[in-house]
């Protein structure tokens, strides 16, 4: 029975030797793998967002609070090409965003995988993007906005009228001279249809280009070269609410029908203008108030729109200038500035009209001015003719210009 114990006994102490035997070996293993210390691994950045760009992208690396990373780097191209690029931590815990910019690539969508470092060398795990890359491909599509039309408003700003714009476009950029010689660069809205400057220096050149972006998150814009317009001179109209009827003793008066003096000036060339009185032998003259002192440039007639080259409608006459006229109306105190002739396109007979002529009196007859006249303020017409030699002188509409800046 005692030899019974013994060997239960010894067989107890030989399975508990080989477990301490086994534990201690595991223990020794383990220990080889913390031999340096805990192993600490970077983290990941936070995002990537991948800015396309001209033949390159911007990678915006968005951090978080780990304080150990080192170093960034990105590969690409199933990890054939990569960029690394050192951090600096200098705001401690802050969370830094830090830019990498890839350069030398060739258009197409690519696909990027992102790693953090620590100063041992640890690796976090990966951060994945995905962005396009644009060139000269995508620069191919794209062109400058046309222009539509350029003009002068009433107070002599240029008005550029532009044509629908390309995808894409994000502004259009226009050079140009102020008026005292500098240049200026502007920047319209997106998808503007017009343009208006007003310090432009007149008869220089003014240069534009639409610029686009790619997408809405692209890095680099892309644009065409500049196409260059030259600009007319400065000119703009005469504010006519400073006009006024002034009758002087030797002026023909209005004739009785209801067309009055004012409607020459009142901005509709298709309605009543001025009629004079009947039976008056030409020449007949009237006059009017201008408001301002100005130096005319050019002055822009219209006829009575229900007889166009006809009937009563003005054919032919003078503009003369004064700054100071005589009470008594005589014509010592007045100067020539202008005789005027209303053309007719078709030059066809009275009482026949064709489209050509049509179109042109409804756009209006440009007088222009030499650049000797003198400042002016008041303005006496003088007419010499009519088209069908009619028993009074109508006339429908008067803009005056001048190249004077306000």
């Amino acid at each position: 029975m005692m030899m019974k114990m013994n060997k239960y006994l010894a067989c107890l102490f030989i399975i508990a030797a080989g477990l301490c035997v086994a534990s201690c070996t595991k223990e020794d293993d383990f220990k080889k793998f913390i031999a340096g210390g805990e192993v600490t691994y970077p983290a990941r950045v936070d995002s990537v967002i991948v800015k396309s760009g001209n033949k390159r992208v911007q990678l915006r690396l968005a951090l978080g609070s780990d304080p150990s990373i080192t170093r960034i780097k990105a590969y690409w191209n199933n990890r054939a090409d990569s960029l690394e690029i050192p951090v600096s931590r200098a705001g401690g815990y802050a969370r830094d965003t830090v830019n990498m910019l890839i350069s030398n690539l060739n258009e197409g969508v690519y696909n990027f995988d992102v790693y953090t470092f620590n100063a041992n060398n640890n690796i976090s795990v990966v951060a994945h993007a995905t962005g396009s890359v644009y060139g000269d491909s995508y620069a191919s599509t794209i062109a400058n906005r046309l222009v539509k039309s350029i003009t002068q408003d009433v107070a002599g700003n240029i008005v550029i009228t532009w044509l629908s714009p390309l995808a894409g476009e994000k502004f259009i950029e226009i050079k140009y001279r102020d008026n005292s010689g500098a240049e200026k660069i502007i920047k319209t809205p997106e998808g503007a249809l017009t343009t208006s400057i007003g310090d432009y220096q007149g008869e220089t050149v003014l240069s534009y280009r639409s610029v686009f972006l790619p997408d809405s998150n692209a890095y680099d814009t892309f644009s065409k070269d500049y196409v260059n317009i030259t600009l007319p001179a400065y000119e703009r109209q005469l504010a006519k609410s400073g006009f006024a009827e002034l009758i002087l003793p030797t002026d023909v008066k209005e004739g009785g029908f209801g067309w009055l003096m004012p409607a020459l000036w009142n901005g509709v060339y298709t309605g009543n203008g001025f009629a004079t009185q009947p039976n008056k032998p030409l020449p007949v003259w009237f006059t009017f108030d201008t408001g301002v002192l100005n130096k005319l440039s050019k002055v822009r007639f219209w006829m009575p729109q229900d007889r166009i080259y006809r009937l009563e409608a003005v054919k032919s006459f003078e503009i003369w200038g004064s700054d100071n006229p005589a009470s008594d109306g005589s014509w010592a105190s007045w100067t020539l500035l202008s005789t005027c002739e209303v053309p007719k396109p078709s030059g066809s007979p009275v009482g026949t009209t064709t489209a050509a002529d049509i179109a042109a009196a409804e756009a209006g007859h440009d007088f222009i001015l030499p650049t000797t006249v003198p400042r002016t303020r008041y303005i006496r017409i003088k007419v010499l003719s009519n088209w069908g030699n009619g028993s009074f002188q109508a006339m429908g509409e008067f803009t005056f210009f001048t190249k004077e800046r306000l």
